[in-house]
């Protein structure tokens, strides 16, 4: 018999008021199931929920079912009627189950056993996400009409309003439940919350006089005794007090290594036991900025001490922003000028020093001119922000390109510097060319050519294949100037195309021919000056040189030629091969 519509949509209104006033879930699936066989008529109705970890659905609750096997129905997605329904997110339904072909039969012998034949599916959606599926059958055979099927759908858009404001107050339950329990636990602990009040009102002070991270330190381990550290996201400390009793600082690094590298990690405190220490890691968060960690270590558990590393982090944390606001400022203003002087035309160059001198840069001394090149093709903005951290801690100035960076550093030898640096940078695999010094106030008018020297530098680094290391301009000589330009791949080419047959000849005889070649060129072409240096005997050399005319040709040892071979033993030497 077919619903009535008017009479069917006044059922599901009232279906709605009454799941309104459901307290849980349960309750809403109650009232679900006994509405949709009123709305419709049928024997029968049940429940599917999806089942997200498995990812299919599974029989929650049902009305009117006899057999006790059919409370144990799960279904795939795409098996069987239910499963289409959930697939496809759309109803389907069936006159006689068993005899229809168009489903996957996985479950027949409890549908057999229930007796179950004619079926209407509906999904249960919340914000267009599949729930679960809303079902009412029949024992015997019958057609659904659009009406039945477009009234059930209305009911599963009412069980999913249903079933999403049930959750949210079981949610408020649990979270009044919860309040309820930490403020019997709070009035339990009233002894140990007045230290924290203590701590509040210290730091307060200590806030107010400007504090440093170094003295927020001290004060942690004066109130809860142990070790305590400030680390930032690399992992290096800002502050830390460790006296003899407590942890060390490299303990305590080691436990922020382990928290930073846990996946699972969350933005309160962590407490991980490590070497008979207890040791406490809370992130320094501000909104969506991670600033660093504090950490606390002791013997034994301080009560209330995540309490309290949740204050002192939160206080750290305006602390940290006020120096990431200054830093950021003084990053722009010592781009800004070194931008000016490498900027084409004349500058007053005496108030260029004098504004460097506002910074702390003493442009009256040497410096030098380094160029900071990426392994990538672009500058990351953590290899950025280590430059300026750099410039700052050494009083130098520093710009910032899209495929690298730009350094005035003190310092007299360029080379020195740029290995330095390199060596500082090395986390990035950043190669760093050097040039200069600049000397004095007026020198700064040469800094454009010593930068350029320098990005020369950094290239010839790379395409001698030692990325990532550090150079002078002057220390690579006229090969700066011939190969900067050059990628890797010429310059092995160049060397093997010379050094490459004198090599293979050395390999299959066992001779020293290359090292004889090499002797030749440091004597200036003197053969017993050669025999000197290799510490053999004239005759030998001079058979050497017979045997090096075979294999490179009579004309090696003058012109152009000879320039290659030079060209080529100075570049195998700069390249390390």
């Amino acid at each position: 018999m077919a619903v009535d519509l008017a009479l069917g949509l006044r059922d599901v209104l009232d279906a709605s008021a009454e799941l309104a006033s459901a307290e849980d879930e349960d309750a809403v699936l109650h009232i679900a199931i006994r509405r949709a066989r009123q709305i419709v008529g049928t024997d029968l109705a049940y429940v599917m929920l999806l089942d997200p970890e498995r990812g299919d659905t599974y029989m929650r609750m049902a009305e009117g079912a006899t057999s006790p096997r059919f409370d144990t129905i799960r279904l795939g997605m795409g098996l069987g009627l239910g499963g289409q329904v959930a697939e496809a997110m759309a109803p389907r339904w069936t006159r006689n189950y068993l005899a229809d072909e168009q489903y996957t039969h996985v479950i027949d012998p409890i549908i057999i056993d229930e007796g179950v034949k004619a079926i209407l599916g509906v999904p249960v959606r919340t914000f267009g996400r599949l729930t679960g599926m809303l079902f009412t059958s029949d024992r015997s055979e019958r057609d659904f009409t659009q009406d039945e099927i477009t009234l059930l759908a209305l009911l599963a858009d009412q069980v999913s309003a249903a079933l999403t404001a049930a959750e949210r107050a079981t949610r408020r339950r649990r979270e009044l439940d919860a309040t309820l329990d930490a403020l019997d636990a709070a009035h339990a602990e009233s002894a140990r919350l007045a230290g924290v009040v203590d701590l509040h009102e210290r730091l307060t002070r200590l806030v107010v006089a400007g504090a440093t991270v170094p003295e927020i330190v001290d004060l942690v381990v004066d109130i809860g005794g142990g070790s305590a550290a400030v680390f930032d996201l690399a992992h290096r400390e800002i502050g830390w007090a460790c006296p003899p009793e407590g942890p060390p600082l490299d303990l305590l690094r080691r436990v922020v290594d382990d928290v930073a590298a846990d996946t699972e990690r969350t933005d309160g405190p962590v407490t991980r036991s490590v070497d008979g220490h207890l040791v406490v890691v809370t992130p320094v968060v501000t909104g969506p900025d991670h600033l660093g960690y504090v950490t606390f270590g002791s013997r034994g558990p301080v009560p209330a001490i995540g309490r309290a590393l949740g204050r002192v982090a939160s206080v750290i944390a305006l602390i940290l922003l006020g120096h990431r606001a200054r830093d950021e400022a003084d990053n722009r203003v010592r781009g800004e000028l070194l931008a000016e002087v490498l900027a084409p035309g004349e500058h007053d160059l005496e108030a260029i020093g004098r504004r460097a001198a506002l910074l702390g840069v003493d442009v009256d001394t040497d410096l030098v001119a380094l160029v900071i090149t990426p392994a990538e093709d672009r500058m990351p903005r953590a290899l950025q922000a280590e430059c300026r951290a750099l410039a700052r801690a050494d009083a130098g100035l520093v710009t910032t390109y899209g495929d690298r960076a730009v350094m005035l550093l003190p310092g007299s030898d360029a080379g020195a510097t740029a290995r330095d640096v390199a060596a500082r940078l090395a986390a990035h695999q950043a190669t760093v060319g050097g040039s200069g010094p600049v000397g004095g106030v007026t020198g700064l008018a040469d800094v454009g050519d010593h930068v350029e020297r320098a990005r020369r530098a950094a290239r010839l680094l790379i395409a001698l294949d030692r990325a990532g290391s550090g150079a002078a301009a002057q220390e690579l000589g006229l090969y700066g100037l011939l190969f900067s330009e050059t990628d890797r791949e010429f310059v092995g080419q160049f060397i093997e195309r010379n050094l490459g047959p004198v090599r293979a000849a050395d390999r299959a005889r066992g001779t020293s021919l290359l090292d004889t070649l090499q002797a030749w060129f440091a004597a200036d072409g003197s053969p017993s000056a050669t025999a000197d240096r290799l510490f053999v005997h004239v005759n030998t050399v001079y058979q050497r040189l017979d045997r090096l005319d075979t294999i490179l040709g009579p004309g090696w040892r003058r012109g152009d030629r000879a320039l290659e071979l030079r060209l080529a033993l100075r570049m195998a030497e700069l390249r390390g091969v």
